[in-house]
């Protein structure tokens, strides 16, 4: 590692264990660095916005910049950590099996799962694969970005059953709807027999990190159980935004 990189992040670390402003000259003597080093230092990561100066001292203190860095690593580190109990909760009361995906380009992945005690299953294997526009989860991920994006997807989308959306228009229909109320449905778009709820998971940046949601056959997907499924998954991903520090604007 470079000598001043080293420096600098010790620096930081350093200011990160003071609860109040800090002096420059106090700084540069717990750091065991001279003045204008510790001043060069200080100025290069205030200028990326790693730290800043109250007024009127010109004490220097740490930014919201670390914590936002920190919260985006947990996101994508453990996320599978933090969404068992969420997985769980929706088991508990939907009756279905649970996941979380992850998005591959246009493909989403599932990346944890809890399953539910009924004998007939849909069966969503640890690390299967589905197209993003073929699916509740990977409807899902594109829930929270601009429409005019789809575009990119086609003119065409691939089929692979008779359900399968192969519009833009009609993806597009599918995610506004999906936005009104809270969660996307998929119904035998991929596989026959194969249905779904899911709901994005959204970041402290507004971003899609994963989406979680059930998957169940079809058969169960009836019209008296969907606005239930569609509400509770909205709810529980909602909870698990909140948790990993995504706060809703007015």
């Amino acid at each position: 590692m470079s000598g001043t990189v080293e420096k600098a992040l010790k620096l930081l670390e350093l200011l990160s264990t003071y609860d109040s402003p800090v002096r420059m000259a106090d700084l540069s003597r717990a750091a065991n660095l001279n003045k204008s080093t510790a001043f060069r230092m200080l100025e290069s990561m205030s200028q990326m916005g790693y730290v800043t100066q109250d007024e009127p001292n010109g004490r220097y203190m740490m930014t919201m910049k670390m914590w936002e860095i920190g919260v985006r690593a947990f996101q994508r580190n453990d996320l599978r950590a933090a969404a068992r109990p969420y997985l769980q909760e929706l088991v508990d009361k939907l009756g279905e099996t649970a996941l979380l995906t992850l998005r591959h380009n246009r493909d989403v992945i599932i990346v944890e799962k809890v399953d539910c005690d009924h004998n007939l299953q849909a069966i969503s294997p640890l690390g299967s694969r589905s197209p993003i526009h073929a699916s509740s989860f990977g409807k899902a991920f594109l829930m929270n970005e601009p429409v005019e994006q789809l575009a990119a997807f086609g003119p065409e989308l691939e089929r692979f059953t008779e359900h399968t959306l192969t519009s833009i228009p009609a993806l597009e229909a599918a995610i506004r709807h999906a936005r009104q109320v809270g969660s996307a449905v998929g119904s035998d778009e991929y596989r026959i027999g194969v249905s779904g709820v899911a709901s994005p998971i959204i970041g402290t940046d507004g971003k899609t990190y994963g989406t979680i949601g059930v998957s169940l056959p079809t058969m169960r997907l009836i019209p008296e159980a969907v606005d239930r499924m569609v509400s509770t998954v909205a709810d529980v991903a909602r909870r698990f935004s909140q948790q990993i520090g995504y706060r809703e604007t007015a």
